[in-house]
């Protein structure tokens, strides 16, 4: 029996993915959990606190799994990630993908967690992944362009080729209607939004983008894949490329602190927000965060709620 009262503010209902036996799925991105920082949008100084707020949400429900979708710290030193498992008490299963933050760049002279050693602490084996949570498979992607020789001279996303073919056979041998891929920066559409929605607002943004998605694309859209999840940007949004649909999942660190919960059934995929703060902790982001671009587009779009409606009226944003 669930413990927690707050059931969420709906933010989805999708006619997919679907599940023979009923799966909640918590889905969490962009900790940057921090140490040391102070201030700014991403309000570091409360990274630890929105962290424990996470696990505290998570495991006061009856929750399968729980996947991070990138970005676990401030800056990919060892330090943060010991931090964060320190705090990251989660009682169901947990995996997560690294997100640009994570992983060894080569214009950063810090000490960072290697790509083997990130994937020893996170993942079910290595990266790629597919693992069970429930009863959905949950296929893990890595978008960092650093490798086990060499840091990444980019925060820009990439796939290989090698992860494609992977990712190519691992689909005609899964039941993708009960399945759901995460990686962690965005596909075009998302980023489109994102330029035309910013571009709109009296302060310029910029956001490392993903410089080879359409392979990805084609590959996921001719396995019909049902549901992309991706963080990266911090603020929600569902948006399709080609015939893929990508839900994009707040931050846990930037305004508006909040983490998903996916309840997956032989109907279909209801996702909820969950807030991991009180009004105090918002108008606190807020005040960090007003001139930043994508703290307002949150904000938009918590106002437009839902923002894909299957069992009614549909519209995407």
């Amino acid at each position: 029996m669930a413990r927690h009262p707050h059931s969420g503010q709906l933010l989805a209902r999708l006619e997919r993915p679907t599940a023979t036996e009923p799966t909640r799925l918590a889905v969490l991105a962009d900790v940057h959990l921090s140490a040391e920082e102070t201030g700014t949008w991403k309000v570091f100084h409360r990274t630890e606190a929105h962290l424990r707020a996470a696990v505290d949400c998570v495991n006061d429900r009856d929750v399968d799994g729980v996947v991070v979708a990138g970005d676990l710290t401030r800056n990919g030193v060892p330090a943060e990630f010991d931090r964060f498992d320190e705090l990251s008490a989660f009682d169901p299963p947990a995996v997560a993908i690294p997100g640009n933050h994570d992983l060894p760049t080569s214009f950063d002279e810090r000490e960072s967690l290697s790509v083997p050693e990130f994937e020893r602490r996170y993942t079910p084996g290595g990266l790629p992944f597919r693992t069970r949570l429930g009863d959905l498979e949950v296929i893990g992607l890595n978008s960092h362009a650093a490798t086990p020789e060499r840091p990444a001279e980019t925060w820009d996303g990439r796939i290989t080729s090698e992860q494609l073919m992977w990712l190519d056979e691992t689909l005609s041998e899964t039941d993708v209607d009960s399945s759901l891929v995460v990686v962690h920066h965005n596909l075009p559409a998302t980023g489109d939004r994102y330029d035309r929605y910013s571009a709109e607002l009296p302060m310029a943004g910029e956001v490392p983008g993903f410089s080879n998605p359409g392979p990805l694309v084609d590959v996921l859209d001719a396995a019909d894949v049902p549901l992309v999840v991706t963080g990266h940007l911090h603020f929600p949004a569902i948006a399709r490329t080609k015939g893929v649909r990508e839900l994009t999942v707040p931050a846990v660190s930037s305004f508006p602190h909040a983490l998903l919960l996916l309840e997956i059934d032989d109907r279909g995929t209801t996702v909820r927000l969950l807030p991991l703060t009180d009004a105090d902790g918002m108008v606190e982001s807020l005040a960090h965060g007003y001139e930043k671009d994508r703290v307002l587009l949150s904000a938009a779009q918590l106002a437009t709620f839902p923002l894909v409606d299957e069992g009614g009226t549909e519209r995407e944003g």
